[in-house]
């Protein structure tokens, strides 16, 4: 059975696939492990039994001291790198972010507000590119949705810890104040009572 292992050079970090004709092949040549070169482990179109991945791993030559140091090195270039990925994608999402409350600005400052309610912490706009603060209105039609549902699950031993809303912050299209909270809200709930205070 062939085998495919995933191998780098601890000094550059290049990477490629090692091929054996062999489970014995391979293990002959984990004994005699070229210098600075890890073993990552089997490759994804490999397919091994339990025992000879155990074999392999107990005939893999240790790293020597010098090795220990390069390894030890490519990992804080592994992780540099990483950081480097992220702190772009975070710059890239903190971009977008405000070129999204730009365009909200100039938005209808009445349009419906997704709010998610937390039970102890109350209400707080819910969309990071919105910058409107939730209305007392609108807190108000809230708590008022959020004790109907209480109601709702208190005799079967629950209560609400959070839910997320879309709400009408300013006048209502309909002037029904019962309408202020859309219809879909979803809730969450935990079984038992409420701690004390809320």
């Amino acid at each position: 059975m062939a085998v495919q292992l995933k191998i780098r050079d601890i000094r550059t970090g290049a990477a490629q696939i090692a091929e054996f004709e062999s489970v014995e092949d391979t293990l002959i040549w984990l004994a005699a492990r070229p210098r600075f070169i890890e073993v990552l482990g089997p490759s994804h179109e490999t397919s091994l039994a339990a025992a000879d991945e155990e074999r392999m791993r107990e005939a893999l030559r240790p790293l020597d001291a010098e090795e220990k140091s390069a390894q030890a090195g490519q990992k804080q270039r592994d992780a540099a790198a990483v950081r480097e990925v992220m702190a772009k994608e975070q710059a890239r999402a903190d971009a977008q972010l405000e070129a999204m409350r730009d365009q909200n600005r100039d938005a209808d400052p009445n349009r419906p507000m997704h709010v998610t309610w937390e039970l102890g912490k109350g209400c707080r706009n819910a969309d990071p590119a919105d910058e409107r603060e939730v209305t007392a209105a609108a807190r108000v039609a809230i708590e008022v949705w959020v004790a109907e549902r209480n109601e709702w699950v208190h005799p079967r031993g629950k209560y609400l810890i959070d839910a997320h809303l879309m709400v009408w912050p300013g006048p209502i299209p309909s002037g029904d104040e019962s309408e202020r909270v859309e219809r879909g809200g979803q809730f969450n709930v935990l079984f038992g009572d409420p701690p004390e205070g809320n």
